[in-house]
């Protein structure tokens, strides 16, 4: 079946049928559910996350009934108007893609076109932002709407300076007054709209134009911004030669566009990610609901670590599989994984192959039966699916940009400042190319915070004070919203600067963005605790632990703070020796565990054995440069008063030892 055009998001949203009508929806908010998938990976949703955003101040039980109610209003809707783009599982709500179009695809495809009519097209199809009018919903879709549509410019913006590099402007091609004119319809005030204009002009030696372009540049900005045009636009006219950091790149080149509007994402280089082909056979007979949902969480799980373009291809028998085809040379990596129900056995094989020498990875034949939850099935499979890409990622011969990224990510895990320092180099060399790249600026955010507390200051070269850090995971929250480690990374900026609510909120949002990778829900748990949320902190971090199939030592410092947010503190201590610490915090909290569970010489010991190895590290460390009592204010990380106080009580003999007073320590 033809695709309809059966969505009108710019502007203020309508769903349209075939014959170009309008189709009634009772409410506001069911609509917005088609406008929150249309912008989702994959263009599906887990029902819980769009509970969340669209009823975000009701119980969870109340949220889920409402959700059910807005989705049973779309299908009434549907159905008198002859569509059916709307699938919903239990657990999964997609929107079809064979019979789904929206008019912001239509603009996409006018922008890559690129002649001068599709620029005109493009000028009259632009209605509005992104689901205009649609802000008042629900604080949390207000948040997520107003970030969605700064993307959705961006992107827009991106396509379109593709066809405008210097040798079509300078030979006067007839397609760039029109995109530059479309810019300006969606931003009056876009300054390199304004300089593509002016360097046409100048090229046509149409002068008065240019200048008038330039008039133009300037009100807008005034009136937008209160600002002036920057010295390269001004220079534009007095010498047409000038080069400045905002100038359209050389042919051959992309464009960089470097906005200094707040908001404003940068344009670089796409980064490109593995690809993973999801092929499926016999899933769809009837009875087959548990290896459906299988499929259906190891696809929302892989999607969730948003590491990898995901595509479905659906057979409904083996013969009609598409044969493999490799793809010698493949940097990024690219991945069949397929699906097989054996009705003899009544089992699911789940088989990944690697394209680029047609090799099996792992085959495993899953029976629900021997687990305790299909969701504990599946996450088996998506750790191996994860685990191998991001593993031959890792290999330093592999030069792309996300196998850069994955390489600095690896370092950033070994906790010392060689490592630190050697993964700054790699991402401000990506940053370089892609600045656009969310997770750069999380990672340069969550290693400066590493040495803010863990490293003598003589050994932090060019390091960030807490308001840079800050606003560092604030960009990288503004470009990617959606990123697990961006929002983890946010939530410990604001616990580290006191916002305990804000954190609280930013590390239950990334749990929520990715349930199944036990790395990222231990460390929100852990956050969680340090905000005083110890329900959902030691719910997180038991799942976790049921998650992993080998726990890293290092996790045990983490499941530690978990439980001395709890009170359990005999537990704490002996988590924490069990871990792999050699941070200062580790150490405070191991004894201020002993201390509160009312083993404080046991505490002294501990402090007595390793009074070599932490003395400099505690006394020149970054918390408080050498003031102990900005230290101990400092390496307190819990926010809930009564456990702050609790921990205090160990910080306090720390400091005692380390600081001059280790006569009183005994």
């Amino acid at each position: 079946m033809a695709k309809s055009n059966c969505f009108a998001c710019l502007g203020r949203p309508l769903l349209i049928n075939e014959n170009d009508d309008p189709v009634s929806v009772k409410t506001r908010k069911a609509l917005a559910i088609i406008g929150y998938l249309y912008r989702s990976s994959d263009r599906s949703a887990p029902r819980s996350a769009i509970a969340d955003v669209l009823w975000s101040h009701a119980e969870r039980q109340k949220a889920m009934q409402s959700l059910r109610q807005a989705l049973r209003q779309l299908k009434s809707a549907e159905e008198a108007a002859g569509l059916d783009i709307v699938k919903s599982t239990n657990a999964v709500v997609q929107l079809d893609d064979t019979q789904f179009h929206a008019d912001l695809d239509e603009l996409f495809l006018l922008l890559k076109r690129g002649s001068s009519e599709d620029f005109i097209k493009a000028k009259n199809l632009w209605r509005g932002q992104f689901l205009a009018g649609y802000e008042d919903l629900d604080q949390e879709f207000s948040e997520w709407l107003l970030v969605e549509r700064e993307r959705v410019q961006s992107e827009i913006v991106s396509e379109t300076v593709k066809h405008l590099d210097a040798s079509a402007v300078e030979g006067g091609k007839d397609h760039i007054e029109n995109a530059a004119r479309f810019l300006l319809h969606l931003d009056p005030a876009l300054e390199v709209a304004h300089q593509v204009l002016i360097r046409y002009y100048l090229a046509q030696d149409q002068e008065e134009r240019a200048e008038e372009q330039f008039k133009s540049c300037k009100r807008e900005l005034k009136l937008h911004f209160d600002e002036s045009p920057s010295d390269e636009t001004i220079a534009l006219l007095a010498k047409r030669s000038s080069i400045g950091r905002r100038q359209l790149a050389v042919p051959g080149q992309s464009v960089e566009v470097v906005s200094t509007h707040a908001g404003r994402a940068d344009i670089s280089d796409e980064i490109v990610l593995p690809s993973i082909s999801i092929v499926s056979s016999q899933l769809d007979n009837i009875g087959l609901s548990e290896a459906r949902h299988l499929k259906e969480e190891i696809v929302a799980g892989l999607s969730s670590y948003r590491s990898f373009d995901l595509y479905h291809a659906d057979y409904f028998g083996s013969d009609e599989v598409p044969k493999p085809t490799l793809l010698h040379g493949d940097e990024f990596g690219s991945y069949l994984l397929r699906f097989l129900y054996s009705d003899l056995t009544d089992k699911v094989t789940v088989q990944l192959e690697d394209r680029e020498d047609g090799r099996i990875v792992f085959s495993e034949i899953v029976d629900l039966k021997q687990w305790d939850s299909i969701q504990a099935a599946a996450s088996q499979t998506i750790s191996r699916v994860h685990l191998y890409s991001i593993g031959k990622l890792r290999n330093p011969s592999n030069n792309s940009a996300f196998a850069k990224w994955c390489q600095a990510e690896a370092l950033m895990w070994e906790f010392n400042l060689q490592s630190d320092q050697k993964a700054l180099e790699i991402l401000n060399e990506l940053e370089w190319k892609h600045s656009s790249f969310s997770m750069l600026f999380s990672g340069k955010a969550l290693i400066n915070m590493k040495q803010l507390i863990h490293y003598p200051v003589a050994d932090r070269k060019d390091a960030l004070g807490l308001d840079d850090i800050l606003s560092l995971t604030e960009h990288a929250v503004m470009l990617d919203p959606w990123q697990p480690l961006n929002q983890r990374a946010h939530g410990w900026a604001l616990t580290q600067s006191g916002m305990r609510d804000q954190a609280r909120r930013a590390f239950v949002n990334a749990g929520r963005l990715n349930s199944v990778d036990p790395s990222n829900l231990m460390s929100v748990a852990e956050g969680l605790a340090f905000a005083g949320d110890v329900k959902l902190a030691k719910q997180k971090a038991d799942l976790a632990m049921d998650l992993f199939t080998s726990v890293p030592r290092v996790f045990y410092e983490y499941y530690s703070n978990v439980f001395f947010a709890a009170e359990d503190y005999d537990t704490s201590a002996q988590l924490m020796e069990r871990s792999s610490y050699n941070s200062i915090s580790g150490l405070v909290t191991r004894v201020a565990a002993l201390v509160c569970a009312g083993r404080e010489a046991e505490a002294v010991e501990v402090l007595n054995r390793h009074s070599e190895t932490y003395a400099q590290k505690i006394i020149n460390t970054g918390l408080g440069q050498g003031d102990p009592n900005e230290w101990a204010r400092r390496i307190n990380f819990f926010q809930e008063p009564r456990t702050r106080g609790k921990y205090e009580k160990g910080v306090d003999l720390v400091r005692r030892f380390f600081f001059g007073e280790r006569a009183s320590v005994s």
